[in-house]
């Protein structure tokens, strides 16, 4: 048994390694079952939502404030089920691996990894093979893996039927582009360090703040198995904001960054939506 468990985590380490949409999916805990907390977008409606989470419709649930009564308005709060139609506890294989995504879990407050175990329909030492744990030990904010989510992505280009489960909506360009250029153009190296972003490495984990004094000209950070000057994509999945950082070195060996993978200047808390010492983000740079 040891034999095909240490197998089935080899298979989801490596899944984790491939590159996945920008935005990681979170659930919830809504019931006595998991549930993705979704914000309706502009051009979104329930029926599109319903096909892309493979899901019924009236299976999606509300705010407990929302008036069905009124128009679907952007930024209402959905609760879309996962459930055995969209949830696999085991690694997609290549036929089908297009639609299914990474999901994971912010531990809380009352959590134990014998409920989130429960929940997710697995065993606590399969939890913790997922998890890399050495124990049973969890932390508040803790990030979990918790399995994988069918979810319909936003390239809708090859199959006009996927277009009806996201349609390509236009985006606005507005004057204030700070989501997109953030201190000194760093999005500019960026593209042209990654080719246009067409040569990437991706990373997710922990991010913790630092504090640089003195006037900045651009947002620094360290990280190891990047060379000094390199320039880093920062998306925070929380707040759906993205910020550019240049190296400065690899990571110090200090208690302060301990289990994370990136050490950011204070000044970008802000501009990433954070008010917290530590986040969990998304990294994007250069493959070589």
């Amino acid at each position: 048994m040891l034999k095909y468990l240490s197998i089935f985590l080899l298979c989801v380490l490596s899944f984790s390694a491939q590159a996945q949409d920008a935005d990681s999916i979170f659930a919830v805990r809504r019931g006595t079952k998991w549930a993705v907390r979704y914000e309706i977008r502009q051009g979104e409606n329930i029926r599109m939502l319903a096909h892309r989470f493979y899901v019924n419709e009236k299976d999606v649930e509300y705010e407990p404030d929302f008036d069905k009564n009124k128009k679907l308005a952007v930024g209402t709060v959905i609760y879309i089920p996962v459930a055995s139609q969209n949830y696999s506890l085991s690694k997609p294989s290549a036929l089908d691996s297009r639609d299914m995504h990474e999901m994971y879990y912010h531990v809380g407050g009352h959590d134990d990894i014998g409920i989130i175990s429960t929940y997710a329909g697995v065993t606590k030492t399969t939890m913790r093979m997922w998890n890399n744990l050495h124990g049973n030990t969890l932390v508040e904010g803790q990030v979990l893996f918790i399995g994988w989510l069918k979810m319909i992505g936003r390239d809708t280009t090859e199959n006009p039927l996927r277009e009806s489960a996201y349609p390509t909506v236009q985006k606005v360009v507005v004057a204030d582009t700070g989501k997109l250029r953030i201190i000194g153009g760093l999005d500019t190296v960026y593209n042209r360090q990654t080719n246009n972003g067409l040569n990437v490495l991706t990373e997710k984990g922990t991010g913790v703040f630092f504090e640089k004094p003195g006037k900045l000209t651009a947002f620094q950070a360290f990280h190891n198995g990047t060379p000094r000057g390199t320039i880093i994509k920062v998306f925070n999945p929380g707040t759906g904001k993205t910020i550019y950082v240049k190296v400065l070195g690899p990571i110090p060996d200090t208690k302060l960054y301990a289990n994370s993978i990136i050490g950011i200047c204070d000044a970008a808390k802000e501009a990433l939506g954070i008010t917290e010492s530590k986040a969990w983000v998304e990294l994007s740079y250069p493959a070589n």
